[in-house]
């Protein structure tokens, strides 16, 4: 079973505010690597522009390169995806784009969770996972 990366994991991943939630962002990575890692395309744009920002373009970049590397996959959005956002985005009309194609990639490809804090998600009905 799969689970789906959001933007705060990568992120929180990265740059992790304290020495605990270091430790428990690279467990988490560890065993979401290990379940089948999808990390959806308006993520990696999510992350490049704000790790990008302090990091600086090719680092950020190279990040995602080297997750691939260990394993995640990176989801692009078809038509199939775009449509599954489209239904969601009409119940939700509260919720960031972003945040339903995100919610879409986890219906179209069945994944168990996704791996974040957002409320966004539990508000669209789908299982979180969280340090």
């Amino acid at each position: 079973m799969t689970v789906i990366a959001d933007t705060r994991l990568l992120l929180t991943f990265k740059f992790p505010p304290t020495e605990e939630a270091r430790r428990k962002a690279a467990n988490l990575m560890r065993e979401s690597l290990r379940r089948g890692l999808l990390v959806p395309s308006i993520v990696v744009t999510e992350f490049v522009k704000l790790a990008g920002k302090r990091l600086g373009e090719e680092e950020a970049i190279t990040f995602i390169k080297e997750l691939k590397m260990r394993g995640a996959s990176v989801v692009a959005a078809d038509e199939g995806l775009a449509i599954e956002a489209g239904r969601l985005a009409l119940r939700h009309w509260d919720i960031p784009v972003a945040d339903i194609l995100i919610g879409a990639t986890m219906v179209v490809h069945h994944a168990e969770y996704v791996v974040s804090d957002d409320e966004h998600f539990k508000d669209m009905g789908f299982k979180t996972k969280w340090l």
